[in-house]
C-alpha cells in the first residue's frame, strides 16, 4: 500500500516558530507597561505574509467587523494583539538571527519525513539558489547599518538587502526557504556591504555537511567570480552560476580559441510546447581559466540558446559556469 506522502501544516510551522520565542530578550525596564508579549509581537509581524496586509491588527478588527470574530489566537496563538507602533518598540532590539533556528529545525523535519527526496537533483543532490533582495528602502529612515545611495539630485536613499537561500528544484512547485544572511553594514565598520561580502559570509557559516546531502549552489552572474567559487568548494559545495561574457574577458577568450580548434560541443534537442516547436541548442566544452593569473580556478562552461523552429527567433539564451563535469547525457 503507498505510503501517503507527509506535509507540514501550518499548526506544526508555528510550533516551531514558537519554539524559538521563549528566550527572546526583553529590552523593557522593570516597572514598565508588558500587557504585550515580545513572543505576540513577533507572530504578528510573522502574520502579515499570510494576512497579506500591512497592519496585522487592522485586518484582525476587520475581520472581527464582519464575521464578529478573528483568528488571531486560534491560528496563530496571539492572546493580545499589540499595534504597529507596539511591534516596533519590542522588536527593534531584537536581532532576527534569534530565530534563525528556526529554519533548520523545519528543514530536519522535512529530512526526517522523506519530503527532501522529492527535491533531489544531479545523482541526487540539492539544489540551493542563492539570490540578494532589498526589503527595506527610505529616504527619511535610518539606522548605522543601513547601506546607502547618493543621487544627483542631493537626496540619499537608505537601504536594507539580504541573501536568500532556497532549496529549489525542477521537478517541484514548492521551495524551501533557508536562513538569510543580511546586507548590512557590519558592527564598527564604516564601508558599505553589499551582497558578494554577504554570500562569503553565509558560505562561512553554513558548510556543506549540515544538510545531509551533496549542494549545489545556484545563483547570477554575481557570483561567477574566483573568491565566491574557491569558498564555495572549501566549504564542499558544487556550484553553477550565470557567466556573462561582460565580466569575465579571459573566460571568453580561451573559450573563442577552444572553438576554433574544435573542442567546443554542440547538442540540439526540438521540443514541442503546445503551439510550437522548439530548438534547444546546448553546447559546452571544460576547464576554462576564470581569470587571467595562474592560480586561476578551472571551471565548465556550458550555453543554451532556445530557438522558434519557425521564424529562427531567439527565444531566451543564457551561459554558465560549473564545478560540474558536463557530458552530453546531462548538459540538459
Amino acid at each position: 500500500m503507498a505510503q501517503k506522502a507527509a506535509t507540514l501544516e501550518i499548526a506544526e510551522l508555528m510550533q516551531f516558530l514558537r519554539s524559538s520565542l521563549h528566550d527572546l530578550p526583553d529590552e523593557r525596564k522593570p516597572g514598565n507597561n508588558t500587557k504585550y508579549q515580545v513572543e505576540d509581537a513577533v507572530m504578528a509581524t510573522f502574520s502579515v505574509f499570510f494576512t497579506q496586509s500591512p497592519s496585522f491588527l487592522d485586518h484582525q478588527r476587520l475581520m472581527k467587523s464582519n464575521k464578529g470574530k478573528d483568528n488571531a489566537e486560534s491560528l496563530f496563538s496571539i492572546e493580545k494583539i499589540p499595534g504597529d507602533n507596539q511591534i516596533r518598540n519590542l522588536l527593534d532590539p531584537v536581532p532576527a538571527s534569534t530565530i534563525f533556528m528556526t529554519f533548520q529545525k523545519v528543514y530536519q523535519w522535512l529530512e526526517e519525513k522523506g519530503v527532501l527526496n522529492k527535491f533531489l537533483y544531479l545523482d541526487g543532490e540539492i539544489l540551493v539558489a542563492l539570490d540578494g533582495t532589498e526589503y527595506f528602502s527610505s529616504k527619511k529612515i535610518n539606522c548605522p547599518h543601513c547601506n546607502c545611495r547618493n543621487h544627483r539630485n542631493g537626496t540619499t536613499t537608505y537601504f536594507h538587502g539580504c541573501v536568500t537561500p532556497i532549496i529549489v528544484s525542477p521537478n517541484q512547485k514548492q521551495v524551501i526557504n533557508l536562513s538569510p544572511e543580511f546586507i548590512k553594514k557590519q558592527d564598527g565598520c564604516q564601508k558599505q556591504d553589499c551582497e558578494n561580502a554577504a554570500v562569503k559570509r553565509w558560505l562561512n557559516k553554513n558548510h556543506q555537511n549540515k544538510y545531509g546531502y551533496p549542494v549545489t549552489l545556484l545563483g547570477d552572474d554575481l557570483y561567477s567570480r574566483q573568491p565566491v567559487c574557491e569558498l564555495a568548494l572549501k566549504q564542499g559545495y558544487n556550484f553553477i552560476f550565470v557567466c556573462l561574457e561582460t565580466s569575465h574577458k579571459t573566460l571568453y577568450e580561451w573559450l573563442e580559441f577552444l572553438e576554433r580548434s574544435g573542442e567546443v560541443t554542440t547538442v540540439e534537442k526540438k521540443q514541442w510546447d503546445g503551439r510550437k516547436n522548439l530548438i534547444y541548442r546546448y553546447r559546452y566544452t571544460s576547464r576554462l581559466p576564470l581569470r587571467d593569473d595562474d592560480s586561476s580556478l578551472e571551471v565548465n562552461w556550458c550555453k543554451v540558446t532556445v530557438i522558434n523552429e519557425k521564424t529562427q527567433k531567439i527565444i531566451y539564451q543564457n551561459n554558465w559556469i560549473t564545478n560540474h563535469k558536463i557530458t552530453e547525457n546531462n548538459v540538459e
